[in-house]
């Protein structure tokens, strides 16, 4: 044990020097508080958030895309259609590689399984993958590299230790050797030597630092190396779809599936040019009718009741009755017009009696001349006495009620509108065009209603007389078409023969981004989505043209582009 004297203090024990040599001597080992850690600053991801990567590999051809996971001698395969993204189900995998080959084992969620020996041996493979399915045989080569086990950043090798425990014991040996010269030497400069002697020898035996890894305290950044997450090793992964710094989407493939992600292979090809005006729905002149009065009158039910709206009707069939009215004194003169005529009809039918006995000795002229008066008074009678009579107002075509306005005892005047009958199967759209040169190049046409539903549409033509400054045209509506009503607004789609180059895309792959820019979302790898800022024009209610941004063979997402641009 070594004991330390200073000039008039009483010598320590030899107890508490020995504690606080061992303090000052594991000190270095302390010292390694950033070696792998962060300040605390920033949240660390939950582990039910992360998986480990392990080795992926990724194979495509214009068919197959194969995405490939090694874990612990294990390596899971996702075989996907390369153009639509579609898992590839029931497929024969086999993979080969210096003449040993692996048959893959299909799982229940879709997955294949390849178990081997040599997948856990480091080491650089070149692999040949087929696969074999209905309609689908294809051959893929690649390069297959399983990384040697890392050692940990701020782990500590025995050497480390040994070294330790040998500069400890030579610290020891030097303190007793100063030990001896203090007690022999006991001036004031000899405690300031030898407690520099014993920091130098203490500082002179740490390990190297590892304050922070590799980060240092400066004010700037420092630039994060971009590793593509296909080929990192044993790093941390999200397990749910996360935006990357670049704008990017990582998903990975059980997620992918899940969701039910969905490509299309864009090609650049002629289309022809759209216009979209307003428009309305019409009735069919040839399958539509109005019932009005033809006299002022009072409305009276038929046998059965009033055809409510919606109902269906047949031709000629009896919508209601109309009572003339007429005043006290009208009525009376009509009934003493009858009554006169009732009498002379009367006496030229006695005449016609008489003068049929007498035939061959009276002219025959006179017969016939009595004939045509009986026959003219009869006529005038019953026209008059129709006169008192109610009239039927009957359906002037088959089709459904779209307007009734009756009631019981209503009082009408002539023209007025009772009934309105139409076809619903026969309607028309028109629109309006303000360049009578479009109605010439309209190559056909469809309409969208206010709740995006799609009507096909054949052109019938187009006015010559302006109207509000425009030309109307009209369309009839192809079946089956959705429920439509009269004077309904709706937009018109109209293709021309003129033709623009573009890539045709469905409209659910068009998005909008925080900026408000019109995009598409790219497949570019097998987990990996990247935003592209296009340029479209609309060519019907379900599809867009693309006439900037994409190229040929871009994997344009077709279904779920909704929700990759909500991750964040």
């Amino acid at each position: 044990m070594i004991a330390l004297y200073i000039p008039h203090v009483k010598p320590i024990r030899h107890i508490t020097f020995a504690i606080i040599f061992i303090f000052l001597c594991s000190l270095p080992l302390l010292s390694f508080a950033h070696g792998d850690e962060d300040h605390g600053d920033e949240a660390k991801a939950p582990l039910s958030a992360t998986i480990t990567a392990g080795t992926r590999l990724e194979l495509s051809s214009p068919d197959v895309e194969i995405l490939g996971v090694l874990q612990e001698g294990k390596l899971t395969l996702y075989a996907d259609r390369y153009t639509s993204n579609e898992p590839i189900r029931n497929a024969q995998i086999e993979l080969e590689s210096n003449g040993k080959k692996i048959t893959a084992q299909l799982n229940k969620d879709g997955t294949y399984t390849l178990v081997a020996d040599w997948l856990t041996q480091p080491g650089k493979y070149e692999v040949v993958l087929t696969i074999q399915t209905d309609g689908l045989e294809d051959l893929l080569i690649g390069t297959l590299t399983i990384p040697a086990p890392a050692i940990g950043a701020t782990g500590r090798s025995w050497l480390v230790y040994i070294k330790w425990a040998t500069v400890s014991l030579a610290t020891l040996f030097a303190l007793a050797i100063l030990r001896k010269l203090i007690r022999r030497n006991k001036s004031v400069v000899t405690p300031a030597i030898l407690a520099l002697f014993s920091a130098s020898l203490l500082s002179g035996h740490s390990s190297p630092g590892f304050a922070h890894g590799d980060e240092d305290h400066s004010e700037k950044p420092k630039a994060v190396a971009a590793t593509p997450l296909a080929d990192s090793v044993n790093m941390a992964i999200p397990a749910t779809p996360i935006r990357m710094p670049d704008g990017s989407i990582f998903v990975p493939k059980p997620v992918q599936r899940v969701l039910g992600l969905r490509t299309l292979l864009s090609e650049t090809h002629d289309i022809a040019q759209t216009f979209t005006i307003n428009g309305h729905v019409i009735a069919n002149p040839n399958f539509s009718g109005h019932v009005q009065s033809s006299q002022s009158g009072r409305i009276a039910a038929p046998e059965i009741n009033f055809p409510a709206l919606g109902a269906k009707v047949s031709k000629g069939q009896i919508l209601a009755y109309i009572e003339p009215s007429a005043s006290s004194i009208d009525k009376g003169n009509q009934q003493a017009q009858l009554a006169e005529i009732s009498s002379k009809l009367t006496l030229a039918e006695n005449r016609v009696k008489r003068l049929a006995q007498l035939t061959g000795s009276m002219p025959q002229k006179e017969i016939d001349a009595a004939q045509a008066e009986a026959s003219s008074l009869k006529a005038r009678k019953t026209a008059i006495a129709g006169s008192f009579q109610r009239e039927a107002l009957r359906s002037p075509i088959s089709g459904v009620i779209s307007m009734a306005n009756v009631v019981s005892g209503q009082v009408v005047e002539t023209k007025e509108i009772l009934f309105e009958i139409i076809e619903p199967s026969k309607l028309r759209v028109e629109a309006n065009i303000f360049d009578a040169a479009i109605a010439g190049q309209i190559a056909g046409a469809t309409a969208i209603t206010s709740t995006n539903q799609p009507i096909t549409l054949t052109f019938i033509g187009q006015s010559y007389q302006l109207r509000d400054q425009s030309l109307p045209i009209q369309f009839s509506v192809n079946q089956p078409a959705p429920i439509l009503s009269v004077d309904q607004p709706v937009n018109v789609l109209i293709k021309t023969r003129q033709t623009i180059r573009g890539i045709s895309v469905p409209q659910s792959s068009v998005m909008k981004n925080n900026a408000g820019e019109t995009i598409v979302w790219i497949h570019a790898s097998a987990e990996r989505f990247i935003p592209k800022k296009v340029k479209i024009q609309t060519l019907d209610d379900r599809t867009v043209a693309v006439t900037d941004g994409l190229h040929n063979g871009d994997r344009v997402v077709t279904h779920g582009a909704t929700l990759l641009n909500q991750v964040r």
